[in-house]
């Protein structure tokens, strides 16, 4: 029993701390992260550090950008993001969202998902370019912002082309798996795929227009409002640069209503908000028999939409006074549960690689080992048999939007409480980043 012994374990020990995760789970393992951003105490990166040089490299150099930003520490997120952008570059987007491809990894990796090195996924990518526009806005660089909104905008398109050209396989076909892709479904929400974001859209909007750029702003503003066709403030945005570009005002005024009214001299305020953190996937376990022996399939999934957190308010105090409430502009989750269904395939098509797999390795223990070496065997398989629960943790569960043409001047802001002064210029933009990750919000600015 030796022999068999040490070839069960070999695939773990030859994958060192990557077989961490079949026995933690990863939303397990970054439960101290998320804490202690919550408090804000702490250093929230040690943590992630050591998995820098994993085969998990990618998820941490997003992970530890995400909370460098949020620190403050622009130049080291811009660092990290960098780093992902890197392993990303590697592969094209038709190797990320291809089934046969990523099957063909999987032929390797008999024992669990999750021994397969994190390639990411298409809304995480755009996610990095967004955030990395604000390491650049933050750090004064307006230009290198908005190479990265074109970086950001270039990426839905390319994501969403390789998704549809992808190719067509089999997959498992099992009615506990099929009735989890249609309960799985319902909760995707206003989300039509994993590859349009309209909070992506909305930032970048704001950041054309401050370059100038009317025209490619109305662009994505028309985009995000394929999500979110109920968002009054986004359909105010659209009537506001369709009258002023003289692009079917008409028509925008007729769907939206007259948009807010604006003086000459004045500043505009865009206040974008986040709001906790993306849910994380969790698992369903499906077992069976074949040829007598046991068996198992343990899937990802998400299991409950979570309501909207409470509403967003937003004061501006100074010689004049505003106030207004933010609307939803993203939800995290929802691309998330969109992303999942789109990989579901390919997942499916790995299980069955090693649901095929494990079964000819039950009988091979049992002629080694009997029926002690058939018992070992499926034990092992159900051990290791763990959904892979990998992703983007830190990012946020919703984003909010709040634009408002302001009087020049200075103003305390405040948002649900958290105070910051801002300055509004003339004919300028101040945009304000706001991010709730516990009991405050921290808050930075800019004007364009």
């Amino acid at each position: 029993m030796r022999p068999l012994f040490l070839l069960l374990m070999a695939p773990l020990l030859l994958t060192g701390c990557a077989s961490r995760g079949l026995l933690e789970s990863y939303p397990h393992q970054l439960d101290e992260v998320k804490t202690q951003l919550s408090r804000d105490n702490g250093q929230p990166l040690v943590p992630l550090q050591s998995g820098l040089d994993s085969q998990d490299g990618l998820l941490y150099a997003q992970e530890a950008g995400r909370v460098a930003l949020l620190q403050g520490d622009f130049t080291q997120s811009r660092g990290y993001f960098e780093q992902a952008m890197a392993q990303y570059d590697r592969r094209d987007w038709k190797a990320m969202v291809s089934l046969t491809d990523l099957s063909a990894q999987a032929a390797g990796s008999t024992v669990s998902e999750q021994l397969i090195p994190y390639r990411g996924q298409a809304y995480e990518r755009i996610m990095v370019h967004q955030y990395q526009a604000l390491n650049y806005l933050f750090s004064g660089d307006l230009g290198g912002a908005t190479v990265e909104a074109r970086r950001a905008d270039q990426a839905q398109t390319l994501a969403l082309q390789a998704y549809r050209n992808r190719d067509e396989v089999q997959t498992l076909n099992n009615a506990s798996i099929n009735a989890e892709l249609s309960r799985l479904d319902s909760q995707g929400g206003t989300a039509l795929n994993s590859f349009l974001n309209s909070y992506t859209l909305y930032q970048n909007a704001v950041l054309f227009e401050a370059q100038g750029e009317a025209n490619d702003a109305l662009i994505d503003i028309r985009k995000a409002l394929q999500a979110y066709p109920d968002n009054q403030l986004l359909g105010g945005e659209y009537v506001r640069l369709s009258c002023q570009l003289q692009i079917d005002c008409d028509g925008a005024r007729k769907r939206f209503g007259k948009a807010p009214a604006t003086k000459a001299g004045q500043g505009r305020v865009v206040v974008l908000v986040e709001t906790g953190f993306v849910a994380a996937k969790q698992a369903i376990t499906i077992p069976f028999t074949i040829d007598g022996y046991y068996q198992q399939v343990s899937m990802p999934t998400y299991r409950s939409q979570r309501p909207a957190t409470q509403p967003v308010t937003i004061r501006l105090s100074g010689d004049h006074k505003y106030q207004g409430q933010a609307e939803v502009i993203g939800n995290m989750d929802h691309l998330a549960v969109r992303a999942l269904q789109e990989q579901y395939p390919g997942i499916l098509v790995r299980q069955a690689l090693r649901v095929a797999a494990k079964a000819g390795t039950n009988q091979w223990a049992e002629k080694k080992g009997g029926d002690v070496g058939a018992i070992a065997m499926q034990l092992f398989n159900a051990l290791t048999e763990q959904a892979d629960r990998r992703s983007w943790l830190t990012l946020p569960h919703q984003a909010w939007m709040w634009p408002h043409q302001v009087t020049p001047g200075q103003y305390q802001l405040t948002i649900n409480g958290s105070p910051q002064p801002i300055e509004v210029q003339a004919g300028k933009t101040t945009l304000i980043w706001a991010v709730q990750t516990g009991p405050r919000y921290r808050i930075h600015s800019v004007i364009l």
